[in-house]
């Protein structure tokens, strides 16, 4: 290592004009025109989709009923109003025919 003084300063350079940048390929496209290509062939399809919607042969099928039916809920009431027995909540209850013929026989209560 030498200490000595270096008169030898870099020669000055002027700077380098700004050259424009290069394009890349001309080939690539920019992400957003492929965009909106996937974007228009999704909307025609999805368009195709619908105007053929009417068109198309379809026969729909009844699906199977399961589990409790009408039938099966107005067998169980009326099961409930022509027999004796208890409600779940420990009332009793009585076939409704009888009922009437109470309420004919006793009438009904009457405030005084």
């Amino acid at each position: 290592m030498s200490f000595r003084p270096n008169y030898s300063a870099p020669r000055y350079a002027p700077p380098r004009p700004m050259q424009p940048a290069r394009p890349a390929r001309a080939e690539a496209e920019p992400p957003l025109s492929r965009l909106m290509i996937a974007g228009l062939m999704v909307f025609l399809v999805l368009s195709l989709v619908v105007l053929l919607a009417g068109r198309v042969p379809f026969t729909p099928q009844p699906a199977p009923v399961t589990g409790n039916t009408y039938r099966s809920y107005v067998t169980e009431a009326r099961t409930l109003l022509n027999s004796y027995g208890y409600t779940p909540e420990g009332k009793v209850h009585i076939p409704i025919d009888r009922a009437m013929d109470l309420i004919v026989e006793r009438g009904l209560p009457v405030r005084r």
